[in-house]
């Protein structure tokens, strides 16, 4: 890793990232990629409405605590440091392999000071629009020559590094691991939170596929369902434990199928009440 902004100082205050203004459009609507809601656009007879402007940098905000390793350098500054490696796992499995779903390029480069600096840029395609689009340009940086046993050696890596860095901080750009940044990584309850949600998402159970067939086998059993015993009945089969689980990884997922109970509930209420006052 750089000796720069690859890592992240625990009392390091992030900038809060502009929000783009949303732009009224008047063209029809996309279909909306799967696993993501469509955007809000303006109505034809409405107010415009917000875009989800946050989509991407909500997706890749939250990281995993074993990626993260902790540091502190003489002086007792400390810090928290990101695996390389996982920053680009998290953007393969957002965008695609890297060169084709998303890629960087470096744009310049230069020595001083005894430190080699590369500028880059991160290059990604839009989820929904397929559009190229580009980060900001920023620059890495790493000392030449490394000291060991007291004496100093050239540094091999010292350019893959100073790439690394830049790269870093372009994703950052995007959200990747801004929870550290931003301070969150601090409070415990937060990591403990995070751990549990990468465990999650690492269950084959709560694969995407593996909830979507879970809704369709809850669909299902409460159309089989009579009166309230039936449903009470399909909820502890299991269903409450099982959303729990769902709930940490996916809450929309979690929301519609609870909705689905609350629907069905409704529907069964509605013909006791009905047939209460035909028998009346």
């Amino acid at each position: 890793m750089s000796k720069t902004d690859s890592v992240v100082a625990e009392n390091q205050t992030a900038e809060t990232p502009a929000q783009p203004t949303a732009q009224p459009s008047t063209e029809a609507k996309a279909e909306p990629a799967k696993g993501r809601a469509a955007p809000r656009v303006e109505a034809a007879d409405g107010p415009p409405q917000r875009i989800d402007t946050l989509f991407l940098w909500n997706r890749l905000k939250r990281t995993d605590p074993k990626a993260t390793k902790p540091f502190t350098r003489s002086g007792g500054f400390r810090g928290t440091q990101i695996d390389p490696t996982w920053r680009l796992m998290m953007m393969t499995e957002q965008f695609g392999p890297v060169g084709k779903g998303w890629g960087y390029e470096q744009m310049d480069w230069t020595i001083a000071e005894r430190m080699v600096f590369i500028c880059a840029r991160v290059w990604y395609i839009d989820p929904e629009t397929k559009e190229k689009c580009f980060t900001g340009p920023q620059w890495g940086g790493t000392e030449m020559v490394r000291r060991r046993n007291g004496m100093e050696m050239p540094d091999d890596e010292c350019f893959k590094m100073s790439m690394t860095d830049a790269v870093g901080k372009c994703l950052l750009q995007l959200g990747l691991a801004a929870d550290i940044y931003m301070g969150q990584f601090d409070d415990s309850k937060y990591r403990e939170e995070s751990e549990a949600f990468y465990a999650a998402k690492a269950n084959p159970d709560l694969q995407p596929e593996a909830i979507e067939a879970f809704e369709a086998e809850v669909k299902r059993r409460l159309n089989g369902c009579l009166d309230l015993d039936d449903l009470e009945e399909v909820w502890r089969g299991g269903v409450g434990t099982r959303l729990r689980e769902i709930g940490a990884i996916d809450r929309a997922a979690q929301h519609r199928i609870t909705g689905l109970f609350a629907q069905k509930k409704a529907e069964i209420l509605k013909r006791e009440e009905e047939d209460g006052r035909e028998a009346a």
